[in-house]
């Protein structure tokens, strides 16, 4: 067997690849005697067949698999021996083949990756520091409050009371829900309102959308709305914790503050190092759409099309191809330019760094329920459940793989930092959304 590399430009090439019948006749062989061995044919025993009889109902199509099966590893390891950087996968020049000669030849074109360079000290973009104000950390403060507190129970409901009760609509099945009155439109027809005291209502009345009323009553609604019955069961008020140690220490495990001022800083730390995470998303999304603007390179348009059809169920035809590949572009392109950073700064992701990252998601996911206490041990039992699932386990190690790329993009791009509230920030984020999806 030999194979041949034919460049044809930058960034086309042809692979000539010749096998001898020696190369697969063989294996040929191998697989015909096992045929015959089980082979049903009608008139002779098993096992008894005359193996021209096998050779005329199955040869064919054992050297077509055979000779497939040998063309794919060996281009497979052609391409990675000699180190070819390629995009899409090599395409079969189709052509007729006798396959009762002495030697084969078989053509596939490839698709070779663009040379270029990319220098990324000459890439600025901003970088934004938000403020994080008193009023935010006042917000968060009662939040806490609010989330570790306690019920107490009421004699009648007032304005901001937590109801559980049986609602029926119109004829349906009572159903046991809550209603927060401070969430309704009008609270007029439940103030004062006793256990077991009976409220009739339309939707319309206490909600403000068709939409919420749905929701909330688990129900289409239309236009007109629907009339509800609710029968009070409990009456509730969720009274807020004090702020003071037993706070601070459900919040953030014992100990960890030991006072209000320290309570209020960590939860200012907390916030600033949540928005420096949105900030930085934002810088690698400059970032792209800067390279995206000034890193330009050729690709090898007319391979990607044809590779489209030949491994696209959903493209049988060049435009749809070209529409195709139009989508694709810009993905496409980036996906070079990262590839080309990561290998000049040689960026590796190893199993380790992805078990590390699934222990502190974890270690943050439980941290939101409150949940500070629990065993290391506990937690990297989790985290290495969570990694059986592939899914999980690519989406981990593409977290850490973009981590990477973020530092290497804050030590050679030119950040210009601009303090910003948060409010402020939002609005820069949602309009650099708007014109990114009207790109």
């Amino acid at each position: 067997m030999n194979i041949t590399k034919n460049t044809t430009d930058n960034l086309n090439a042809v692979l000539t690849v010749t096998i001898d019948k020696a190369d697969y006749q063989e294996k040929v062989v191998d697989v015909l005697n096992q045929y015959r061995k089980t082979a049903n044919i009608k008139g002779f025993r098993k096992g008894q067949v005359p193996m021209s009889f096998v050779k005329k109902q199955y040869e064919q199509a054992i050297i077509f698999d055979t000779v497939n099966e040998l063309l794919q590893k060996s281009v497979s390891e052609y391409i990675n021996t000699e180190k070819l950087s390629i995009l899409g996968n090599p395409v079969p020049v189709m052509k007729d083949v006798d396959w009762d000669a002495e030697q084969l030849s078989f053509d596939f074109e490839l698709g070779l990756a663009p040379e270029f360079d990319v220098d990324l000290s000459k890439v600025d973009v901003e970088s934004f520091k938000v403020k994080v104000e008193d009023e935010e950390i006042q917000k968060y403060v009662d939040n806490f409050a609010a989330r570790f507190g306690s019920l107490k129970s009421l004699a009648e409901a007032e304005a901001e009371a937590v109801l559980k009760v049986d609602a029926q609509v119109e004829g349906e099945e009572a159903k046991p829900t809550f209603v927060r009155l401070e969430d309704l439109k009008d609270t007029a027809a439940f103030i004062g309102k006793k256990v077991g005291d009976v409220v009739e209502v339309n939707s319309n009345d206490i909600f403000d959308t068709t939409e919420e009323a749905t929701q909330q009553l688990n129900t289409e609604v239309a236009e007109g709305g629907v009339n509800v019955t609710y029968t009070i069961k409990e009456i509730n008020k969720a009274e807020k914790a004090e702020v003071n140690q037993e706070l601070f220490d459900k919040v953030y495990g014992e100990g960890t503050v030991d006072s209000e001022e320290a309570f209020r800083n960590k939860i200012k730390e907390e916030s600033e190092n949540m928005y420096s995470k949105e900030s930085d998303k934002q810088i690698i999304n400059d970032v792209v759409s800067k390279l995206l603007d000034t890193v330009k390179f050729d690709l090898p348009t007319e391979f990607l099309t044809k590779w489209l059809i030949s491994s696209n169920e959903n493209v049988s035809t060049e435009e749809q191809a070209k529409e195709e590949l139009a989508k694709m572009d810009k993905g496409l392109r980036y996906q070079l330019i990262e590839a080309k950073i990561a290998e000049k700064n040689n960026v590796e992701v190893n199993a380790e760094e992805v078990k590390e990252a699934a222990f502190a998601a974890i270690k943050d996911q439980l941290k939101m329920y409150g949940q500070t206490s629990i065993p290391e041990e506990t937690l990297q039992q989790i985290a290495m459940s969570a990694l059986q699932n592939q899914e999980e386990y690519n989406r981990l190690s593409y977290q850490v793989f973009t981590d990477k790329m973020l530092a290497i993009f804050k030590e050679n791009v030119k950040l210009n930092e601009k303090e910003v509230t948060f409010d402020e920030f939002v609005d820069i984020i949602t309009e650099k959304n708007k014109e990114l999806a009207e790109a």
